[in-house]
């Protein structure tokens, strides 16, 4: 009897699912507040932020359950090529590349529940 509840209490620590969670941000260290518009194909929203100088805003918060996170691969942090993201700022362009992996920061941390945070972060030198 007592193997029969040590195999069972083993098998339900193993079996409990574990979350992975993905984020993208985009960081605003310019010296200008503007507006991002971003639409998400996958997730068929469209959404408008107004960013304020030093200061930052998720535009992306994803949530997965598995079992086995090293199996799953953690998700490329630039935008998809059917996602669109513009950065309005008056009598300015915006010259950032949001598809350029490069250009993002990738912060990957846990092990059973996995946390994957992408950080674009937009300076002055982003305007022209």
């Amino acid at each position: 009897m007592r193997l029969f509840i040590i195999a069972f209490a083993c098998l339900l620590l193993f079996s409990c699912e574990s979350t992975h969670t993905s984020r993208k941000m985009i960081q605003n260290e310019s010296s200008h507040s503007f507006e991002v518009h971003y639409f998400s194909s996958y997730y068929d929203m469209d959404s408008i932020y107004t960013v304020p100088e030093n200061s930052y805003v998720d535009i992306e918060f994803t949530q997965k359950l598995g079992n086995k996170p090293c199996e799953l691969p953690s998700s490329p942090c630039s935008i998809t090529d059917t996602d669109t993201l513009v950065v309005l700022l008056d009598n300015y362009l915006f010259i950032g590349d949001f598809r350029d992996e490069y250009r993002w920061i990738e912060d990957l941390s846990g092990n059973k529940h996995t946390i994957q945070v992408c950080t674009y972060v937009i300076t002055d030198d982003d305007f022209e």
